[in-house]
């Protein structure tokens, strides 16, 4: 009886596709499917930013900014969906290993986005669930 050889097909990394990995990782994060018992994450966002506050969540240490005002289920969120980065950045090709800051940022009267750096130093910006 022959032996069966299975074939494992190794990609290598895309860099290029970092841009849409980071965009809809931050898209689903904001948008409507990211809900607690009481409501949706990005209303929690937007209570904060509507007072002028910059928002900051690093994704690879799971840290959001200022902690004064995070709530316990954006804390939840965050895990949750930290939990999940690897396994989101891989379904786009994109190695976790290969970046070094991910950052998911809404500044004070300005659009939201996402942006990452890789481990050559290339900077990726992509704002994020807006209309333009």
């Amino acid at each position: 009886m022959p032996l069966s050889m299975t074939l494992c097909v190794v990609r290598p990394m895309k860099y290029k596709n970092i841009y849409s990995a980071i965009h809809n990782f931050g898209d689903s994060f904001t948008s409507c499917i990211n809900y607690h018992a009481n409501g949706y994450v990005i209303q929690d966002l937007a209570e904060i930013h509507d007072k002028q506050i910059d928002i900051e969540i690093n994704w690879l240490t799971r840290e959001f900014s200022p902690q004064e005002h995070v709530t316990k289920p954006m804390v939840n969120s965050i895990r949750r969906w930290g939990e999940h980065l690897e396994d989101h950045l891989a379904g786009e090709n994109v190695e976790l290993k290969h970046i070094t800051s991910l950052f998911f940022r809404w500044p004070a009267k300005q659009r939201k986005y996402m942006v990452a750096t890789d481990d050559r130093g290339k900077e990726y910006k992509i704002f994020i669930n807006e209309i333009r």
